[in-house]
């Protein structure tokens, strides 16, 4: 991997984890200091006056809350899956054809004598 795309991927997952530890932050915030509207008349207004206008607004306004807030972290972690399986797909063995062929009937050749020593075992328990 090149300088240039090294730090690319270090900025961008930087940012990343910026936005994922705000989004976190205020979901927890959010979610903890809400008001209930079964018990406060006016939770509203509550909302804004003790969790300040940010906060208050986004428990006032669920709507904008999971486009602000949940969407963002639910597309970070769709590209981080899909980022993951090409990185995943992408890398390849740095064996040869020839290295993985040997390897392979190497492994052959073992699993028949193991398998010959298994039925060799078996003929002579039963005997």
């Amino acid at each position: 991997m090149d300088k240039k795309k090294k730090i690319c991927l270090i900025t961008a997952g930087a940012i990343e984890l910026a936005i994922v530890i705000f989004v976190i932050t205020v979901s927890i915030l959010v979610t903890v200091t809400f008001n209930d509207p079964d018990v406060y008349a006016n939770y509203q207004q509550l909302n804004l006056e003790k969790n300040g206008p940010f906060i208050g607004w986004l428990q006032n306004n669920p709507t904008y809350f999971l486009f602000i807030i949940l969407i963002p972290i639910f597309v970070i972690l769709a590209l981080d899956i899909i980022y993951l399986v090409l990185v995943a797909t992408k890398r390849g063995t740095n064996l040869s054809d020839e290295e993985q062929a040997a390897i392979a009937e190497q492994a052959k050749k073992e699993a028949r004598e193991e398998l010959l020593k298994e039925l060799r075992q078996e003929k002579e328990d039963r005997k």
